[in-house]
Order: structure tokens, then sequence, then C-alpha cells
């Protein structure tokens, strides 16, 4: 993805060399199966289209996520993407919600609706149409295996001739000089210099290391995945369920499942042993983030610098992030330190920040006492998050930090999935007449409910769009 992204948009006169040294397949399950809708356009970007991810992978098309009996066993509902919520009179919908006792999101959301149903359309966004959809509302990501992800940026460099010199080779040593890297040397003796090193190297950071140190060392968790045909129509939601050991998580991708179970290495044979068949690819990391993503003239994308869990969408969006502030902060001088200031700065507000997401997944009670939940529960609360959970408890409102990854509607429907309600409303609520509010709820809700009964199943759609694309591309 890296390289794609930047054989695609910097300047031809900037030279790139891509050292392929593998060995990242275990690491690369760290990044989930599950993108954010921000995945369309940055995939574009980098010259990777949706219809050849469609016609090309078997990456499916994704609502979010289902979580499953979380929360202590007790809480289910679909983490799904969405647009920002009606605002009527300057009041947001959860307010509404609160005033007249409705506990429940998913009926008006489009999104989660057709995640439960199974089917999937292409939310319409031609103005004149998408004013009086329900599905307009909605977005939408992909869900994919990491390894037929990687080969269609592998291909949009291939198709780019010229641009990228490949050299598949192991590393063999790195020279340090002044808190830079002078070069690096390969297997076969080659000495190799750049003005720029980028580390995709994973969470060895080969480069990266020797500069910027792991940092604190948070839980270490293990992770195992495999494939079986698909038993029925994929759905185009993932589903997370808790387990005593940990997680998993079934992924519905074109003609297959693709099954992922998180543990805690205390707990790996009975992880390994609940995952329901021999994994094809399994490994362990520690989750921690390093103080700086970028130190001298070198730059650590992914892994490199930070883990963390999968359990949400989060690893795919900074990843994202890392490429497109990358690209934006590409240094025009030698010394380089604008650049790496300000990268810096923003990789630890979008570290940090999405961190507070996965965090608030594990802040209820009636967890199991098993050795996954309790390192878990038992990370710190950074103070950011308790002001977020006290202020929406105690009154809805949502506290925003600058530059979040995830939006005010993620926010939302992860605190009333997990069951978080306040105890006070908007008193700006109470204009409204409580009457005129259950009605407008109401017909939002059949709005919603006869917009999902049209959409047809999610395999139906792929296959005529597969149609579709086949004729166009001819």
């Amino acid at each position: 993805m890296t390289v794609a992204s930047l054989a695609r948009q910097l300047a031809p006169a900037i030279r790139i060399t891509f050292v392929d040294i593998g060995g990242t397949a275990e690491s690369d399950l760290f990044y989930g199966n599950v993108t954010s809708p921000s995945a369309y356009a940055f995939n574009l970007a980098a010259g990777v289209a949706e219809p050849a991810l469609t016609l090309d992978s078997d990456t499916a098309f994704s609502w979010g996520t289902r979580y499953d009996h979380w929360a202590g066993g007790k809480r289910s509902w679909t983490q799904c993407f969405a647009l920002p919520f009606p605002v009527v009179d300057g009041v947001l919908l959860h307010q509404y919600l609160a005033a007249v006792g409705i506990d429940r999101l998913e009926p008006y959301l489009v999104a989660a609706m057709a995640a439960k149903r199974g089917a999937f359309a292409h939310p319409p966004r031609d103005p004149a149409k998408a004013a009086q959809h329900p599905l307009s509302r909605a977005d939408y990501g992909y869900q994919f295996d990491p390894a037929a992800y990687a080969r269609l940026f592998e291909t949009a460099v291939t198709d780019a001739p010229g641009r990228v010199v490949r050299i598949a080779d192991a590393l063999a040593s790195v020279e340090i000089d002044a808190d830079a890297i002078a070069g690096v040397r390969l297997s076969d003796g080659r000495a190799l210099s750049a003005d720029l090193y980028v580390d995709c190297s994973g969470p060895a950071a080969v480069l990266l290391s020797h500069l910027v140190p792991e940092g604190e060392a948070g839980r270490r968790i293990g992770i195992a995945a495999s494939d079986a045909p698909a038993a029925r129509p994929g759905r185009p939601v993932r589903t997370v369920t808790p387990t005593p050991y940990g997680w998993r998580s079934d992924v519905p991708l074109r003609g297959r499942t693709r099954r992922i179970t998180v543990y805690d290495p205390a707990d790996c044979d009975a992880g390994l042993a609940a995952h329901g068949s021999a994994p094809a690819l399994a490994g362990e990391a520690t989750l921690h983030r390093r103080d700086h993503a970028w130190a001298g003239n070198c730059v650590g994308i992914g892994h490199a610098a930070y883990v963390l869990e999968p359990l949400t969408p989060a690893p795919m969006m900074l990843l994202e992030r890392d490429l497109d502030r990358l690209l934006s902060l590409i240094p025009n001088t030698g010394s380089m330190a604008v650049e790496r200031g300000e990268y810096n700065r923003r990789y630890q507000e979008d570290t940090q920040n999405a961190a507070l997401f996965a965090c608030a997944m594990f802040a209820t009670n009636g967890l199991p006492d098993t050795p996954y939940w309790r390192a878990a529960q038992g990370e710190p609360r950074p103070d950011a998050l308790v002001r977020k959970l006290e202020m929406f408890e105690t009154r809805g409102l949502l506290v925003a930090y600058d530059l979040e990854p995830f939006h005010p509607e993620d926010w939302t429907i992860l605190h009333l999935g997990m069951g978080r309600r306040p105890t006070r409303h908007d008193r700006l609520a109470d204009r409204a007449n409580p009457a005129q509010v259950t009605a407008f709820l109401a017909n939002l809700e059949r709005s919603v409910a006869q917009s999902v009964s049209t959409l047809p199943d999610c395999d139906t759609y792929r296959l005529q769009l597969e149609h579709y694309l086949l004729r166009n591309r001819r």
C-alpha cells in the first residue's frame, strides 16, 4: 500500500526503491479484516479502483461490524458506518430518543438494518435522488483478506512500470550516523542509501528500531486465521463474538469465510482448540505505540510504529492516515525537522484517539475473569475517555477531540450499543411536542424498514455488479 501510494502520487523526479524483505504475513493479520469508508478514496488515489477490487479479489462490501453478546454477554449491536444523523431544530437524534424513553438506535440506521437482513446496494450519491432515500444516510467499507488485498496494490505498482525499482532480498545491516540512517546493506552485499527511508517491515521495525525504542509495552495477544467455504450467502457485516479466551470474528468474503481468533498467549491452547480448524496463519504481537514514528530520516508506517488490536477498523484507518500524512509532508529540504515535528504531532493524536475507541469497548462490567479480559480491562483508562463516558452518561453530550478518526456517529452507536444511557437529556429537546417526536421517529423507522425491504441480498447484488463491470471492461 505504501509503495503504490508513493508511486502514484509523488513527483516523477523522486526515485523510489522498494526493498522487499517479506515476512509480514502473520503480523498483517493485526490489520484486521474490515476497512472504514475512507478506503474507497484512499484506494483510488493509490491506483486501486473499486471495479478491480470487485472483480480481481475476494474482497466484499461491508456495512460494519456486528458485536454479538458483547459487554459481559448482554449487548448485541451493529457498529455500522453512517453519515451524520438527522438534526431536528438544532437537537441531535439521540437526545430525542432519550427524551421519549427510547433506547434502541438500530431501527433508525439503514446500514444496521440492511446488515441484519444480509442486503446490500451502493448508497445513492446523486443529490437529486439522495434527498428522499434513507440509504443515502449509510456508508460502507470493505471486508478483506490482508494477503489478497495486498496483491491489488502490488498490481497497481506493476501497472506503473519504471516508477519503482524493486529488490527482493534480506537486510544484512543498517548503518547509523548521528541519529539518522546512513545506509543499508543487503544479504548479497549491495549497499543502498537514500534521502528518506520508509519502514514498512511490520512490528520488527528493522529500520526505525535503530532510532526509536518500542516504547511502553502493552498487552501481548495472539491471533490465528483460517478459511472455510461459505456455507450460505455472505453477509455484508463482520461478526465479532466474545469468548472466555478472547474473541473471534467471522468475515464473509466472496466464496469463503475468514475466521480470526484473538487470545491471550496464556490461553493459547484453549484459543487454538476453539478456533475450529488448524489455522493457516498464526502469530503474536505486543500492543504498543512508539513515542515517535519519524526519527531522523526514517518514517515508520503502520506496525513499524504501533500495533493496535484489530477489534475495530482502527488499524486500517490509521494505516491510511499514515500514508496520507506522509504524502502531505514529503520533505523538500535536507533537515526534515519541520516535517518530522508535524508528522509526529499528528501521529500521536491519531493513535491516541483511535485507542480511545477500542478502550471504550472494555468499559463495562461482567467480563470473564480470564487472562485476556483481565489484561484488557486492567489497562489504564485515559482521562480523555473518562471525560467522553461521563459526559455522555450524564447528559448525552458527545465530547470530541481534534481530528478524531472515529466520528460522533460512531461514538453514538457505540455508547448506545454498549448500553450507556444519558441520565439527563438536552432540555432543548423538550421544546418539541412528545407526540410529534414519537410520530417523527415512527416515520423514520418505517422509512428505513421499507427501504431495506427493497434491497437485494449481498451475493445477488455482487453477482449483478460483476456482470455489469465485466461488460464494461471489455
